[in-house]
Order: C-alpha cells, then sequence, then structure tokens
C-alpha cells in the first residue's frame, strides 16, 4: 500500500505519514522504484499514533507506548503530577486576578517549581513501582525549596540511593493490584484522600492514647482481622510484606530514611512525632504488637 492511501485510510496528510516514518514509528518496505510500500499491521499502527496524538501524547510518550503499552501508565501518573501544578498554578493566578500582588505570592510560586524537580526526579530515578508508591506516600513533605548545602547532600544520598536499587521483582497478581491502587491514588481525589489518611494519622499520634481509647472497638477488631488467612492471603498483606522484605535488604532504613529526614524538614518534624507515639503505643498497648 503506497503513502497516499494510508493517508486516506488513516485521515491524516502525506506529511505526516512521512514524519512517523522518520521517526521510525513505523518501517514500510521500500520498493525498487523508492516507494514505501506499507502493510495492513503499518496501518494499524499509524491509526493507534493518530488517536494517540489525538489524546495529547508527545512523539516520544508513544513511542513508549508502542514499544510497551504498559508503558501508558506511566505517562497517566506523571500527567496527573502535570494536571495537578497546573491546578495550583490557576489557583495563583486567580488570587493575582482578584487583587494580590505577584510578590506576595512569591513563596507559593517558588513552591511550584521546587515540588516539581523534586518529585519529577524521584520520579525519573526511583525504579518502576518503588518509586511511584514512594513518590505517592512522601510527596507532601517535598514541597519546600531545596536551601542548604545539609538538603542538597540530602538529595544526591536519595539519587545515588536509587540509582543502586534494584528493579522490584513483583509476581504478576501484586502488579495487577499494584496497578489499580496506583490508578485510584494518582487521581486528584485518590491524591486527596491519601493525604486526609496521613493527616488523620499525624492528628492520631498528638494523643496516642486519647486515639486508642476513642477507637478501641475499632482497633481490635482490625486486630483480631489481621490474625485471620483471610488476611494474610489478601494482596495487601502480601504486597506489604514484599515492601518489608525489600526495603531492610536494600538500606531503605539505613539510607533513605535519614536522608529524607536532612532534606524534608516537614518530614523530619513527621517522623519524630512518629516515634514518640510509637514508643508510647508499644508501652502501653502491648496487646496489639504481636
Amino acid at each position: 500500500m503506497l503513502i497516499n492511501e494510508v493517508a486516506k485510510k488513516c485521515g491524516i496528510t502525506k506529511k505526516a505519514v512521512q514524519y512517523y516514518v522518520e521517526q521510525h514509528m513505523v518501517n514500510p518496505n521500500v520498493l525498487e522504484n523508492g516507494y514505501k510500500d506499507f502493510t495492513a499491521q503499518d496501518v494499524e499502527i499509524i491509526k493507534r499514533i493518530v488517536l494517540y496524538r489525538r489524546l495529547g501524547l508527545s512523539i516520544p510518550e508513544i513511542k513508549q507506548v508502542l514499544e510497551k503499552k504498559d508503558n501508558v501508565k506511566n505517562i497517566l501518573y506523571q500527567k496527573t503530577l502535570d494536571m495537578e501544578k497546573e491546578k495550583i498554578r490557576h489557583s495563583i493566578l486567580k488570587k493575582i486576578a482578584e487583587g494580590e500582588s505577584v510578590e506576595e505570592l512569591s513563596d507559593e510560586i517558588n513552591e511550584i517549581n521546587s515540588k516539581s524537580v523534586i518529585i519529577k526526579r524521584l520520579l525519573d530515578l526511583f525504579p518502576s513501582y518503588y518509586g511511584k508508591f514512594i513518590s505517592l506516600n512522601f510527596s507532601r513533605y517535598l514541597t519546600g525549596p531545596i536551601e542548604t548545602e545539609e538538603q542538597k547532600n540530602a538529595f544526591q544520598e536519595i539519587i545515588e540511593f536509587f540509582d543502586g536499587v534494584p528493579d522490584m521483582a513483583i509476581p504478576i497478581h501484586l502488579q495487577e493490584y499494584l496497578d489499580q491502587y496506583l490508578e485510584l491514588y494518582s487521581r486528584e481525589e485518590g491524591t486527596e484522600k491519601i493525604n486526609s489518611i496521613l493527616q488523620e494519622k499525624q492528628d492520631a499520634m498528638q494523643d496516642i492514647n486519647a486515639f486508642v481509647d476513642n477507637n478501641k472497638e475499632i482497633l481490635d477488631a482490625y486486630h483480631n482481622f489481621k490474625q485471620t488467612e483471610e488476611y494474610k492471603s489478601s494482596p495487601a498483606y502480601q504486597f506489604m510484606e514484599l515492601m518489608k522484605e525489600f526495603c531492610s535488604s536494600n538500606g531503605y532504613y539505613d539510607v533513605f530514611i535519614p536522608a529524607m529526614r536532612r532534606l524534608s524538614p516537614l518530614y523530619n518534624e513527621y517522623y519524630e512525632q512518629m516515634l514518640r507515639a510509637n514508643e508510647e503505643f508499644i508501652k502501653k498497648h502491648p496487646e496489639y504488637m504481636d
């Protein structure tokens, strides 16, 4: 099939078809007369490219998806983060339109770039599922700028640490579970839910004994459920155990956590609060520790 027919079937120009060939997204046979001969499979690929372009994907992103369909999940995750940043920018512009000066909002504006750089580099450098899981759980503590030499060194330690971390071997059924988790919590409402859970946890740590007293029935039920085979055979438990093993054998607690504490004053404050609450919880409520 020659380029004129391909362009007509795909509803695009010949120039567009030629561009996709130049980008090595399709590789038609070249006839003796120099004309390109496209197969039916080439046409299907080009139709797919056109649809992805209409979704707003860039050529490099489409190449990733053509190479491996699962890569669309990584693209979705990154675009979700980009949308969150755009939402913050829109909110700041609205404040300016309502009369606040750009100088008054400089901290908020600078914070967007600081968060953008840190999160993007984490996503770029952290291996696959592990990186996404970490970014979902730590992004709220990475909104401040890197200002001090100690923070710069800590961030470099994190980069070097994750550069050396091997990809986590995740069984197929847990990959499916994690994909669903990431898809849910990568959306705006999912991000808000995670932040809400973390905030509730932080509030509970303010007075751990009061929290236990006020929620004893729920804690007892959860503690009993954790002893059942139903819980121990669940994907949530299996993934948690996999993460425990992976983290303990790769220096997560010895390298990453200390570096995170130096990088983020906000996380360090949370971590110290968590240590105090855990110590009090273990001392006063050992019945929950098996």
